[in-house]
């Protein structure tokens, strides 16, 4: 009776032993799933966050190429309104509105760009670089109305202007004294869009005058 108690005994620690190691193995499983998934998520943000500062520094494309082309438009006769320079009315084939656009209250960039600007074809888009990013961007003059600055009923936002002469208060000074001498500028607000892999889109604005 001794000898068979005994071997009962063993037979449900080895029973006992085989539940708690499944136990443990079940443990190791999930654990090393989790571990996993981890990992995998963590590549995955490194990536998309990757892509998105490809993107954003692929944006200097487009700026650069808008400033290109206001600098050489800047001062040039046009031909919408007799007597009015190029940049006083919109040319949309080249991504340039003349009377600045806002989104409304509420509206994101992403959804003003796709909505107001691509359908207005006013968006000039740029060949894809190396990196598979596809540069979009829309100049817009920080104006009220078409027509040359400064004209009736045209308010621009303008940086502001001194000329030579006795300094005066809040004014900008050399060290003798002097008034520094600038000319007021226009403003243009210059929106990148850039859409690259992996459903990557990354959004730049640059402010310029001129």
């Amino acid at each position: 009776m001794l000898n068979r108690s005994h071997s009962f005994v063993r037979r449900q620690e080895r029973g006992v032993v085989m539940i708690v190691a499944l136990i443990v193995l079940v443990a190791l499983i999930l654990g090393a799933l989790a571990l996993t998934k981890s990992v995998f998520t963590s590549n995955l943000i490194a990536g998309n966050l990757s892509f998105q500062k490809a993107a954003t520094n692929s944006a200097d494309l487009g700026v650069e190429n808008a400033i290109s082309w206001l600098e050489q438009q800047n001062g040039k006769a046009g031909s919408c309104d007799p007597g009015t320079k190029v940049l006083a009315c919109d040319h949309k084939s080249n991504g340039y509105l003349a009377v600045a656009q806002n989104p409304t209250a509420g509206e994101s960039w992403s959804d003003f760009w796709d909505k107001t600007l691509v359908p207005a074809n006013a968006v000039k888009t740029l060949s894809a670089d190396g990196a598979d990013n596809t540069s979009a961007y829309v100049i817009q003059r920080m104006c009220s109305a078409a027509g040359d600055s400064g004209s009736t009923g045209v308010f621009c936002s303008t940086s502001p202007n001194s000329s030579g002469g006795t300094c005066t208060s809040g004014s900008s000074c050399d060290t003798q004294g002097i008034n520094l001498y600038s000319v007021s500028q226009v403003y243009y607000r210059i929106t990148v869009r850039v859409q690259g892999p992996n459903h990557t889109v990354s959004f730049v604005q640059a402010m310029v005058a001129m």
